[in-house]
């Protein structure tokens, strides 16, 4: 996902001064991060587009990789919050794989709504290319993995582990990867001369979404 982005320059537009130093640092990071790829950003351009300086860095998170899981954990909170609500209601009764689809997918797509589509876009390519960030996002969503593991369990109880396993993977990374390069998904489905608004690209993806978890329809 990171080939062909273009590197912002020396006139790229630096996060919002009203904000406070670490919060400045996290809005850039998070933007360099999804314009250039994780790896591609040097703290030195972080700190450019923060408007902060090599102490302020150091003070806050010490390193890029603390930087780096600072980024993910910013927004990962409120996804997981807003998740956690979805996975209540979809186990108050029996649950279904639309609701668990649901709880998948609604919470990337209301961030991105809020003004997170960069970070959906770093999530995505930390997927995509399995980068030592992975591991943090993993565990940011641990609690809401034992939820959906759970749940996908009562719903379906003859399936093994490996399966139930498999299906939620599959799940998230279809998920961020479709809400996270949308720019890709735009340009491969017109080729067959498909073209699709964001709102027709969540129903796809929340049909689809569903029709991973819930399995063949024959079993």
């Amino acid at each position: 996902m990171t080939a062909g982005r273009e590197t912002a320059g020396s006139g790229a537009p630096r996060a919002d001064a009203t904000l406070s130093t670490d919060r400045r640092l996290v809005a850039a990071a998070e933007r360099l991060f999804a314009e250039r790829g994780i790896d591609a950003v040097s703290l030195r351009a972080v700190m450019a587009a923060a408007g902060a300086n090599v102490a302020s860095v150091h003070y806050h998170f010490g390193s890029k990789d603390a930087l780096v899981r600072a980024v993910i954990r910013a927004r990962g909170g409120e996804i997981s919050v807003r998740r956690a609500e979805l996975l209540d209601a979809a186990g108050a009764s029996a649950p279904s794989p639309r609701a668990l689809a649901e709880a998948f997918v609604r919470p990337v797509a209301e961030a991105m709504a809020a003004g997170g589509g960069d970070w959906v876009t770093v999530v995505a390519d930390v997927i995509t290319v399995n980068h030592g960030a992975l591991r943090q996002v993993t565990e940011e969503f641990t609690a809401q993995a034992v939820r959906f593991t759970e749940l996908l369990t009562r719903l379906h109880p003859e399936l093994p582990p490996r399966t139930v396993r498999f299906r939620l993977t599959q799940a998230m990374t279809f998920t961020f990867q479709t809400l996270g390069d949308r720019d890709r998904l735009r340009d491969i489905l017109a080729l067959s001369g498909t073209h699709l608004t964001a709102d027709e690209v969540l129903a796809e993806l929340l049909d689809t979404v569903t029709a991973i978890l819930a399995g063949p329809p024959d079993r």
